[in-house]
């Protein structure tokens, strides 16, 4: 670039250097973007378009990865109704819409695990128990929703344990108290011998539903998948509102950032209210007990950071 064209004389052209280049100048030396011995792709790490560019770079035409996560669904609650099915005006009394079935799948679909959506599950202990076993044969994973609380309806606990053993049960958030985890043995899917099925028992009401996702199965499907990293990291914002009456437990309120830079909450934190999840950028990551003012710096968590 740094030249300059004379006129020709004869039939060969001139050119005038207008830079005196230094020594090493634009050249690309070797090893300046990979030196020998170095890791350039680690295990774990998510191929992104330019991992992969880089990874073909340096001559891979293929590389080593992980399988895809075979995920079933199971919904369970004689109350949901398929969209679709019943037009709203002619819904019965006590009957919702099954909303959970979509975002969830829609959800894993995202994280690229090979989804087996079994569709509701009546609820009876015996059909359960059947529903399970049939999921638990092909699948490495099991999500369930709703059927984990302590109603006289809810089986999907009494039918993990049947079937395998019942690890956790209840925590201590908010939304998402009535949240199961248990593993149901079965035979391995590519290979003689035994393998464990893990079952991870979402609460019904949606809003629970999404933020358990989130905050457990999301990054257990990372684990599966061998990510290093499965927890997007909080980040420091500032509150522009008053939460003086929080609850014991951890909670995960909805939020987004308003016009001046701060958080603004949702107003109804309940556990059915979807519209906060498309309303809110994100959560706050708000510990049991602690009370929230204008102007304190509080842990927000963006979608985004679980949805990409």
């Amino acid at each position: 670039e740094d030249t300059e064209a004379l006129p020709e004389e004869g039939s060969l052209g001139r050119v005038r250097m207008t830079t005196v280049p230094q020594a090493g100048q634009w050249i690309r030396r070797a090893g300046e973007d990979v030196e020998r011995g170095s890791v350039v792709l680690a295990a774990g790490q998510r191929l992104t378009p330019q991992a992969l560019g880089l990874a073909a770079s340096i001559g891979f035409a293929s590389l080593p990865v992980r399988r895809r996560p075979r995920v079933a669904m199971l919904s369970t609650g004689d109350e949901l109704v398929m969209p679709g099915t019943i037009a709203p005006e002619a819904m019965p009394p006590g009957a919702i819409y099954n909303s959970n079935r979509f975002f969830l799948r829609a959800l894993l679909l995202r994280m690229g695990c090979e989804v087996q959506d079994l569709g509701l599950v009546p609820d009876r202990l015996e059909a359960t128990i059947d529903g399970l076993r049939a999921a638990a044969s092909q699948n490495d994973l099991i999500i369930t929703t709703g059927g984990v609380s302590v109603g006289e309806e809810d089986h999907v606990k009494a039918a993990v344990q049947s079937l395998g053993t019942l690890e956790h049960w209840a925590l201590a958030i908010k939304p998402g108290k009535p949240f199961a985890y248990g593993t149901i043995a079965r035979p391995a899917l590519e290979e003689g011998g035994i393998e464990l099925c893990h079952v991870c028992g979402l609460p019904g009401n949606p809003v629970s539903s999404f933020m358990t996702f989130l905050l457990l199965v999301r990054p257990f499907l990372m684990a599966l998948l061998g990510a290093t990293q499965a927890v997007p990291a909080a980040v420091q914002m500032t509150a522009g509102f008053d939460w003086p009456r929080p609850d014991r437990r951890r909670e995960f309120l909805r939020a987004r950032i308003g016009a001046d830079g701060r958080l603004e909450l949702f107003a109804n934190q309940g556990s059915g209210v979807l519209t906060s999840t498309v309303w809110g950028d994100g959560v706050i990551d708000n510990p049991g007990g602690q009370a929230i003012a204008a102007g304190d710096t509080v842990r927000f968590i963006p979608f985004g950071a679980w949805l990409a």
